[in-house]
């Protein structure tokens, strides 16, 4: 699947801005299916995705057209889904303390203003992770998965293949490729996850 979004995007940073909307209609459904895989919820999904777009948007002079723009929108959704897992735990960390101590401390205010600041989807301190950190990230931990792992992710999660798809393509049951799949994500999700709590 070979995608040349180079001539739009150029367009749309010299400041045609009416032409993202084309951008968002061909990947939406694409960039909604991947915050699926993640927040396990297609509400969530949808306002994730939309969330990735408007970050995208807003870097676009960042982008240095050494990849495919969807690969790079790619990053971007997985980033903006991890930081949602992320927003999501520390409230359940914030209810469970709530339910259990009673105790109003600065501690307590601390983590009462992140939860509100993550759900608001401000960027702040505690949210914020660098985009351009996170492509590396990402790029390290999928160049470094199993090569078997590694081919079922790039034909599911970036060439957006069925399932079925890929097991002719690999000559792999479809249950072995479903398997496979969710090992590659665990394995990127957690480790990305550990980087973005080290930060």
């Amino acid at each position: 699947m070979i995608d040349d979004d180079t001539e739009i995007i150029e367009e749309i940073i010299n400041g045609d801005i009416d032409k993202y909307e084309y951008i968002i209609k061909k990947y939406q459904l694409r960039i909604i299916n991947l915050c699926y895989k993640y927040t396990k919820n297609h509400s969530d999904a949808e306002d994730v995705a939309q969330e990735s777009f408007l970050k995208a948007y807003n870097s676009l002079s960042k982008f240095r057209f050494e990849s495919k723009f969807y690969s790079w929108l790619h990053r971007i959704a997985i980033n903006c889904s991890l930081n949602y897992i992320n927003s999501k735990e520390k409230l359940r960390e914030k209810e469970t303390i709530s339910e259990n101590s009673g105790l109003i401390n600065n501690e307590g205010e601390v983590m009462d203003i992140m939860a509100r600041s993550d759900q608001a989807g401000t960027d702040t301190p505690y949210n914020s992770y660098n985009l351009e950190d996170m492509a590396k990230t990402i790029d390290f931990v999928y160049n470094n998965l199993p090569d078997d792992l590694k081919l079922v992710l790039k034909l599911r999660d970036i060439d957006d293949m069925t399932y079925d798809s890929i097991a002719l393509e690999t000559n792999l049951p479809i249950g072995t490729v479903r398997s496979k799949l969710h090992r590659a994500r665990e394995l990127l999700s957690k480790t990305i996850k550990k980087d973005i709590e080290d930060e």
